[in-house]
Order: structure tokens, then sequence, then C-alpha cells
């Protein structure tokens, strides 16, 4: 008797520790896949789905005529936006919102697998920002830190990966640390937030610690800024005289070849008379 008390309290051990719940992630909106794990070699006669112990979706045929004795029902708020697939046992949901969370368990066979579903809520990422710390870090500066900064309070879990220039992303951590002698190569610097439902890119920041080419300095835009503006108001100037020049020529073009003066006003009619000497 006690031999057989052991083996069950072993067989309940087992049991436990195969059973695990695996997270897995979704965002407002979204869609939650779910599989079987694994999935059973024998055809499938009944699916039942739960969250947190109640029905989601249920589906039961008899083993040997092959008969629905449960058609594919769905249950509450899953009506409409949930597919059961009855013969790989795959649950898919859309339009996920945060009530949707919490625990997913299947029944197959009329035998409850092991394997849970911890279905979590998450935000997207947003996007992120290059920061450079110390402040005062300029190209007199033989390190720096650049930092991936961004609101992340509601993104679970999240990884940060850096591109130098035009190189390739690799996962790394939130700070990075640089120096002058191994980045004398590399312009710019770029960070990226990843997590399960999202990825974001931050702008292109300039390497504090590179000296700046001669000629990129804000002098220089604002000096060609200036010729600039000078040119196109010299074109306007330009184009209101000949404007101006064209006005006048065919007002005069338009005039009478005699005037009057102001004391006699022209009849044109009467005929033009010419005094000859």
């Amino acid at each position: 008797m006690e031999k057989l008390t052991g083996f069950l309290l072993l067989l309940a051990t087992l049991n436990f520790a195969l059973a695990r719940d695996i997270p897995t992630y979704f965002r407002d909106g979204g869609e939650l896949t779910l599989d079987l794990r694994p999935r059973p070699p024998e055809p499938l006669t009944s699916i039942v789905w739960r969250i947190n112990g109640d029905l989601l979706a249920e589906w039961i045929k008899d083993q040997v005529t092959a008969q629905e004795l449960v058609p594919l029902t769905y249950y509450r708020s899953f009506r409409g936006r949930t597919t059961l697939d009855v013969t790989t046992g795959r649950l898919v949901i859309n339009n996920m919102a945060k009530a949707d969370m919490g625990v997913y368990s299947v029944e197959v066979n009329n035998k409850v697998q092991n394997e849970k579903y911890n279905a979590v809520w998450i935000q997207e990422v947003p996007q992120p920002e290059v920061w450079i710390r110390p402040l005062t870090c300029s190209p007199d500066s033989d390190s720096c830190t650049l930092s991936c900064d961004g609101n992340i309070t509601d993104a679970g879990p999240v990884t940060y990966s850096w591109k130098m220039g035009d190189g390739e992303w690799k996962e790394s951590v939130k700070d990075l640390d640089i120096t002058k002698s191994g980045t004398s190569d590399v312009k710019t610097f770029t960070c990226r937030i990843q997590n399960p439902v999202s990825v974001r890119d931050s702008e292109p920041k300039d390497n504090p610690l590179l000296e700046k080419e001669p000629g990129s300095s804000g002098v220089g835009w604002v000096v060609g800024g200036v010729f600039g503006a000078i040119i196109v108001a010299g074109a306007v100037v330009v184009g209101a005289a000949y404007l101006y020049n064209k006005k006048r020529s065919r007002i005069r073009r338009e005039r009478p070849l005699f005037r009057t003066n102001n004391n006699h006003k022209f009849d044109e009619a009467k005929p033009l008379l010419l005094k000859l000497p």
C-alpha cells in the first residue's frame, strides 16, 4: 500500500513538473494563435478550449460513428471573432483586448493537455531616442555612453539592438559604451526596441566622439542660405523690371498719333485737317 501511495505521489509530481504555462503576448486589436503542444497522433474526436476554466470553444463527435455530438460552438464574447480548426486543434482569436488575459487550456480526445498558455496583454513599444551621456561628451572625450530610451512600462519583455552607421543590427543592452579609438570610422548610431508584438527604430544619432568635417557646421548653412536669398531677391527685381518695361512699351504703342491741348477736345466724328505751310 505504501509503495502504491509513493508511486501515485511520484506520478502526480511528474505530471505537475510536465505541466507548464507557456507565456504568449498580444496587443489591443491583435491576434492570438494557440496550437496543440504536442499534437496527438490519433485523429481528433473532441476539442474543448477553456479560459481560466470557463468554456471558450467546443466540438465533439462520436468516435465510432463520427457523428457530431456537439457542433462547433463558441461562447460569450469569443463568438464572431474566434476560429477553431477541428483537424489540427488550432485556436485563433481576433480583436484581442485586455479583458482576454488569462490561462488558456485545452482538452483533446477527453484528455487534458499538460501545457497551458498564459496570455498577457502588452502595448506596442514606442519609438526610442538615443541620448548621450554625459552631456559634456564631445570629440575631446575618450569615451561616452549612448542610451536607448523609451517608455516601456506596459511593453512587456523587450530587447535592445544597435546599429553602427549602415552596418548590421546587433542585439545588445540599453546602454552602449563607446570609445573614440573603437568608433573612429562610425558616423552614426541607431538603436532599436523590440517586444513580441512590435519593433521601432530611433533616428540616427551622430557620433559625439567624431570630429565634424569642414563645412559641415551650421555657419556654412547660414551663409549658403543668405546667398540663396540674395539670388532669389535679385531674380524677383529683374522680373518685375522686365514686366514694367513691357507694359510701358505696350501703353506707348496704343496712344493716338495726334494729341489735343487742354482747351480743345479731339472729335473723332470730324475729319482731321492738316494746315500746310
